[in-house]
């Protein structure tokens, strides 16, 4: 077999990658290289079925968590060996998410002649089990044993990358990797999202919230700021997500009976047709820890729509990005309460609000920026 030669603008992708509509960014990216033609693009990867979710896994029958996590380790070695075949000494490779088995294989050959590995690394698979979720025993084996590999996988990664500065001096703490080779850059969308129209001429105030029910996104400090606000007959509110906090939640939320609370998953054009007559997006109000640390995708998304956004005022950003034009609140229910009541009593406040998250997204998130971003990345491994 003939090997491809190496060039400043070839990059390999490994391991085996996750795409589905919760993981949208590797898969985002690669378009966006192909697409902007920064390199040319081999891939030794091997994509997994878009409908499976890492998380899901934990509460699956054992036979099937089994077959996913046997089929992910089997892809996950023969990536590594069709990517040792192919690509030559020092290329760079592009690991998806979740990279961290296929970085973990790597880490044991010599440095000599291991891949220069970029890693996506916007999630990594012990903060979202233990810190995100708190899902299993944090002070367990299985806990002290993931952190260690996904430890030693990330430190052989030449360059990690991280949705926002917090995540990454978060990263480099946690993992003990330099934190001169984690770069946070932002989130990846495809396709662009386009600004949408005002939606002003409606008797009500449509509030939008999408998001899985888990601390991070304080789905229950939401709940009962609907709750309080559920007198207010000109405020109706749309909720579209499930998981491990709706038991929580759900008292307060039924007690409102402006509230549809759509429970089951939404394809892409169904979240995006819910945006569209949304006047205000409310973003996550978990208060400190991770919830802290990221700028969710979903507020990418009501931001390059063109929506007023609310959230929590304790978050982070990409490297060189500046505040984004939202509304802020604690994450306390009363506090929110107030702050969705004063939005929606003044549409002049949401249509320059709505305009102004337009003209940011285009400027500083959008795929121009980003695209710039992993030019100047290219250049540098070369």
């Amino acid at each position: 077999m003939q090997m491809p030669k190496s060039s400043p603008n070839h990059i390999f992708i490994a391991g085996a990658g996750l795409r589905g509509e919760g993981y949208p960014n590797a898969w985002n990216t690669i378009g966006l290289i192909r697409s902007t033609k920064l390199a040319k693009v081999t891939d030794c990867s091997f994509w997994l079925p878009s409908n499976l979710t890492l998380w899901k896994l934990s509460s699956a029958p054992v036979h099937k968590a089994i077959y996913s996590i046997s089929r992910i380790l089997i892809y996950n070695l023969a990536s590594c060996v069709k990517l040792l075949t192919l690509s030559p000494k020092s290329s760079i490779t592009y690991i998806p998410y979740p990279g961290i088995i296929t970085l973990w294989l790597l880490s044991w050959l010599p440095k000599g002649i291991r891949p220069r590995c970029i890693c996506d690394a916007y999630i990594t698979i012990w903060d979202s089990l233990y810190q995100d979720r708190g899902l299993g025993n944090a002070k367990g084996l299985a806990c002290r044993v993931l952190l260690k590999i996904e430890s030693r996988a990330l430190r052989a990664a030449e360059v990690i990358i991280s949705d926002t500065e917090a995540n990454a001096d978060h990263m480099s703490s946690t993992f003990h990797v330099p934190r001169e080779r984690i770069l946070s850059i932002p989130l990846a969308l495809h396709p662009q999202p386009e600004k949408m129209p005002p939606t002003i001429h409606r008797k009500k105030v449509k509030v939008l919230f999408i998001g899985t029910f888990v601390p991070l996104q304080g789905t229950t400090v939401i709940a009962k700021a609907i709750h309080a606000l559920r007198t207010e007959t000109d405020i109706e509110f749309v909720i579209i997500g499930d998981g491990q906090e709706s038991a929580a939640a759900a008292p307060w939320l039924h007690a409102n009976d402006s509230v549809t609370w759509i429970r089951t998953w939404q394809s892409p054009d169904t979240l995006s047709e819910h945006l569209s007559q949304a006047d205000i997006c409310l973003g996550i109000f978990g208060g400190d820890g991770k919830a802290s640390r990221v700028l969710p995708f979903k507020i990418y998304q009501a931001l390059a729509a063109g929506k007023a956004v609310i959230s929590q005022g304790n978050f982070s950003l990409p490297l060189g990005t500046p505040q984004p034009p939202m509304i802020h609140s604690m994450a306390d229910p009363v506090e929110l309460a107030k702050t969705i009541r004063s939005l929606a009593s003044s549409a002049e406040r949401r249509l320059q609000l709505g305009h102004d998250a337009s003209q940011y997204f285009q400027r500083f998130l959008s795929n121009s920026s980003l695209s710039l971003r992993w030019r100047q990345l290219i250049e540098n491994l070369h």
